[in-house]
């Protein structure tokens, strides 16, 4: 058998340390990196998520510009049109009496309005009479004429009768 004196068995403890040493490091090593890898990468996660919000952010207020616009063009062609259909009933209504009126002015006074941009009469202004008048105004210059969405429901019924067996 082999006998171990004093200076071997302490090298044999001091080599077994070292091993032992060299282990723990290299797990206390491999856990703080993976936890170092982990931080970086759900901080790229973090950083894709910021952008990706941002560029929905702009897009979102893009859209709402864009719908701004859109309702601003809706809103001059309402009035083109309204204007062209005061000044038309003005001039193909020769009959003062039976001459149907757009809101009740003159092409005159819509030019007036227009220069002047708001007048006295807009701080009096019902839009909610004003479309009910336009409405009854539009359904005396049309008269009995068949409309869209009569039409609609004569097609769809016809439709579904066609259908039915």
């Amino acid at each position: 058998m082999v006998t171990l004196d004093e200076t071997s068995s302490m090298w044999i403890v001091g080599i077994l340390a070292l091993l032992l040493g060299i282990v723990l490091g290299s797990i206390s090593t491999n856990a703080l990196l993976s936890r170092n890898s982990r931080t970086h990468k759900l901080q790229r996660e973090l950083n894709q998520l910021s952008e990706r919000f941002a560029d929905y952010r702009d897009q979102v207020s893009q859209h709402f510009m864009h719908t701004s616009d859109l309702v601003q063009e809706m809103t001059r062609s309402y009035r083109a049109v309204y204007e062209h259909l005061a000044t038309g009933a003005y001039h193909l209504c020769t009959d003062e009496t039976a001459a149907p009126t757009l809101g009740h002015q003159t092409p005159e006074q819509i030019e007036a309005e227009n220069n002047e941009g708001i007048t006295a009469s807009d701080a009096d202004y019902d839009e909610l009479e004003e479309l009910s008048s336009l409405k009854e105004d539009l359904d005396t210059l049309l008269g009995e004429s068949p409309r869209i969405s009569d039409l609609d429901v004569r097609f769809k019924t016809a439709k579904d009768e066609s259908l039915q067996h």
